[in-house]
């Protein structure tokens, strides 16, 4: 399987696309953390990269679009 990761919604800078889902993760994590100079009421909760949790944070950052699993 592919996840392609897709930090932008409308166009595909920054899109990579990785063989293991939990580097998929990391990388969008880290993409969607709050940078210096956020708003401070900008909270962003990571979704788990730990195998217990791994199908869940897939599914939520697919509805969100910013995860497709590909076959």
């Amino acid at each position: 399987m592919k996840y392609i990761a897709k930090p932008r919604l409308f166009n595909k800078t920054h899109q990579k696309e990785f063989d293991n889902p939990i580097d998929a993760i990391k990388y969008l994590n880290e993409y969607m953390s709050a940078r210096e100079g956020d708003h401070q009421d900008y909270v962003f909760i990571p979704p788990s990269t730990s195998q217990r949790h791994l199908k869940k944070s897939i599914e939520e950052y697919m509805g969100i679009g910013k995860l497709e699993v590909v076959a």
